[in-house]
């Protein structure tokens, strides 16, 4: 039981979060997670996603009231089994969240998640995400 109990636990808490700078351009933004070079962030693996297989995670911008605006958040390279979970995802500046959390199941590969409208490409600097059943 207390091994079920934690690994519950362990999903719900986080599958992935990272650090997101530099959006000021109108093209997606990509950060996949898992790699050496990864200038900031975490990545935690929950039970299923296999270990060394980073998830994808990017943006897609839209010029709109003279700034770029987030308008689509993509989860990628989600493990098939997976498939079926929810996902939470959070765009921050600093420690604030920058729209209400994104909510929905995910796909195996890549599921797209819209962002409501005036979220600031540019005040963005992090994005959490957590992939729980």
């Amino acid at each position: 039981m207390n091994t079920r109990r934690r690994t519950r636990r362990s999903l719900a808490v986080a599958l992935l979060v990272t650090g997101v700078a530099g959006l000021g351009i109108a093209s997606a933004a990509q950060l996949s997670l898992g790699s050496a070079s990864l200038g900031a962030g975490t990545d935690v693996v929950a039970s299923c996603q296999p270990e060394g297989v980073p998830v994808g995670v990017s943006f897609t911008t839209a010029f709109a009231a003279g700034e770029y605006a987030v308008t689509e958040v993509t989860l990628s390279d989600v493990a098939a089994a997976c498939a079926g979970q929810s996902a939470r995802i959070t765009l921050t500046a600093g420690d604030a969240p920058l729209a209400p959390e994104l909510t929905g199941p995910v796909a195996a590969g890549s599921t797209a998640f819209t962002v409501p409208s005036g979220v600031s490409a540019a005040a963005l600097d992090g994005v959490a995400v957590v992939i729980h059943s």
